[in-house]
């Protein structure tokens, strides 16, 4: 038996401590592809979930023990929402296996460290999901010698949701140990119903209606 994950755990831990029934999914198929971690039932609706963690790499385990050492260290490494958006793209391939077109799935992204928040705080959450916040400018020749002109705020490249792919992922959620926050995909095939985990996460957020001139931003539900 393959031995848990400290993710798994905590998982488990914190659906046990909320009432939310769960049943682990054996880790690979019989044709070595592999499948989502878990069958979830909040409120006794069967969702899907997908656990991953927020690993350090090379770079952050010389910036925490220069830190260690000599208490000062820089943080902080790659794109905003780079992080989030490679666990999007791995788990999106084992959820899609299981839950496309059956039932609602999230991801679960447990990150227990402080020093790697920053690849789960909201902003990178809504970077790896719509994209990067992006200035459209209007430009005039150059024998003008005009400033350019602000024509747009909008989310731009690097989004991992759009209504053609990815349909299947109902939200992404972030696991610590302030608790669950869930950040819905407002292009879900199935959403998943904000009921479901009212009581259970610590906020709920999906994208505001679109306003032209403005970038996206979060908006709190439940």
């Amino acid at each position: 038996m393959t031995q848990k994950t400290t993710s798994e755990i905590f998982f488990e831990q914190f659906c046990t401590q909320h009432g939310v029934r769960w049943e682990q999914i054996a880790t690979e198929a019989a044709d070595g592809v592999k499948t989502p971690d878990y069958v979830i039932f909040p409120k006794e609706t069967k969702v899907i979930a997908e656990v991953k963690e927020v690993q350090e790499n090379a770079t952050e385990r010389r910036q925490r023990e220069k830190l260690e050492e000599v208490g000062w260290s820089t943080f902080g490494d790659g794109k905003v929402g780079d992080r989030a958006r490679d666990i999007i793209e791995t788990a999106a391939k084992q959820l899609r296996r299981m839950a496309k077109r059956k039932c609602p799935a999230m991801i679960v992204i447990y990150n227990p460290s402080f020093l790697l928040r920053h690849h789960t705080e909201p902003h990178a959450i809504k970077a790896a999901m719509y994209g990067f916040d992006t200035y459209v400018l209007g430009l005039a020749p150059i024998h003008m010698r005009k400033k350019p002109r602000l024509l747009d705020r909008k989310s731009g490249p690097g989004r991992k949701m759009g209504s053609q792919f990815n349909t299947t992922i109902s939200a992404v959620s972030v696991l610590d140990f302030d608790g669950l926050t869930v950040y819905h995909n407002v292009f879900a095939a199935i959403p998943l119903q904000v009921e479901l985990f009212t009581g259970i996460a610590v906020a709920q957020f999906t994208l505001r209606e679109e306003r032209p001139g403005e970038f996206d931003l979060w908006q709190e539900v439940g």
